[in-house]
């Protein structure tokens, strides 16, 4: 598996809307509990409804994000017709945001389309670093905010 570069890391971080604007530091400390994960095609990267708690950003590939679907147990994707597709997620993509700020169950289903790699930070290493760094508090809050009005005002919110 190829690895990343934590200067490639910090330039991906500073590219997502919930960490654009963070401090050389700050993105430090975010990139060295970050982890790199490769996927091939129908791998389930995450589960309606399951307890995931991690924030993916996509560096490479393609995946489907689908809704009130049944995930196969095998990674061969979705049954045919079970989900509506929500969006289709790329480079500099995010998804998994709202599970890493509040712990709750995934709201939709991401299915890799392509190969596909991507930085992943676990919401357990991320709280521990928040206690630590607290002035990143105010930034995420400002960033769900954005998100949201972008939600209400019909925008693409992949990004």
């Amino acid at each position: 598996m190829p690895e990343v570069s934590r200067a490639e890391m910090m330039l991906m971080l500073a590219g997502t809307p919930l960490f654009e604007g963070l401090t050389k530091r700050q993105l430090t400390a975010i990139a060295k509990v970050a982890d790199y994960q490769a996927y091939e095609p129908g791998a389930v990267l995450v589960r309606e409804q399951e307890d995931v708690q991690r924030l993916l950003i996509v560096r490479s590939g393609t995946a489907a994000v689908l809704r009130k679907g049944t995930v196969t147990d095998d990674g061969g994707g979705v049954h045919e017709g079970a989900s509506r597709r929500l969006a289709t997620v790329g480079p500099g993509d995010v998804v998994g945001e709202l599970s890493l700020i509040d712990g709750k169950r995934a709201s939709a289903s991401v299915i890799a389309e392509t190969p596909l790699d991507a930085l992943l930070v676990y919401r357990t290493r991320f709280k521990k670093l928040l206690e630590s760094m607290p002035e990143l508090y105010p930034r995420l809050l400002a960033a769900m905010a954005a998100r949201i009005r972008a939600i209400d005002h019909g925008s693409d919110v992949t990004r």
